[in-house]
């Protein structure tokens, strides 16, 4: 099973189809279990926990085998990204294992069974509580503020740096390099996240792997499919096979 939830700065996911070989991305990525321990490689290690934060550019790997698991793929720029990076300290990751985790854990049973918004977005309010996490905002440079706009609302038909670059008035190199030091990723990267994002609204809409990956600005399909891999350790096509998407339209306070 597959059940999807595309939130403002996050990917949702309860499922029982991961099976990621050692990979790494420029996004956080949380995983959550539902009643026992999840068994989960980084690096060199191998760790067994309830809840674990991997942070951006790690080494990791994971498989559901049978049992269906929680995992959150972390917008960068987003509140929850910068607060969590915060609390890591530079760590590779951070074990989240205190004395609420059994309520987190129930919450997330009950959610498996429900379709509705208003229970993932109870359970996001209690996640959040968990993390030790609240909404604020991250003050970035004008020109990268007016670059994020830019991305947002872009409509895919070119994702060139330098067609950014020209929309904020700076060189290429220049907005990569501003980009990378106020945001702590590259600007290729965080592009090719936004197109991850367009492609899978287009699944949500009904639209084809062939179509959404065209509408989203990907070179090919098998491109799309390949992020797709990289970022959320499934394909395309298992990620759209018997998958419920919800789109989450209110943020979560």
């Amino acid at each position: 099973m597959n059940k999807i939830y595309w939130d403002r700065d996050k990917i949702s996911i309860i499922t029982d189809q991961i099976e990621s070989v050692p990979h790494k991305h420029w996004t956080m990525q949380l995983f959550l279990s539902i009643e026992k321990n999840l068994e989960i490689g980084v690096e060199d290690n191998k760790i067994s926990c309830r809840c674990i934060v991997i942070n951006r550019d790690i080494l990791h790997s994971f498989s559901t085998g049978n049992n269906i698991y929680f995992t959150m793929i972390i917008e960068p720029t987003s509140s929850l990204a910068i607060q969590l990076e915060e609390r890591m300290g530079g760590m590779k990751y951070y074990i989240f294992d205190n004395q609420d985790i059994e309520y987190i854990q129930n919450l997330l049973f009950c959610l498996i069974d429900s379709d509705g918004l208003r229970e993932y977005r109870e359970f996001m309010i209690q996640l959040y509580k968990f993390l030790g996490v609240k909404e604020q905002a991250k003050i970035y440079d004008d020109r990268v503020k007016d670059l994020l706009y830019e991305i947002e609302r872009c409509n895919c038909d070119t994702h060139s740096i330098a067609s950014f670059a020209d929309k904020v008035a700076l060189s290429p190199s220049r907005l990569s390099h501003l980009f990378k030091e106020q945001v702590g990723m590259p600007l290729k990267s965080y592009i090719q996240f936004h197109q991850m994002q367009r492609a899978f609204l287009a699944l949500l809409n009904g639209k084809s792997i062939t179509e959404s990956a065209m509408i989203a600005g990907f070179d090919t399909p098998s491109h799309f499919a390949t992020v797709t891999k990289k970022m959320m350790g499934m394909s395309a096509s298992i990620s759209v096979k018997n998958s419920v998407f919800l789109k989450v339209t209110e943020e979560v306070n």
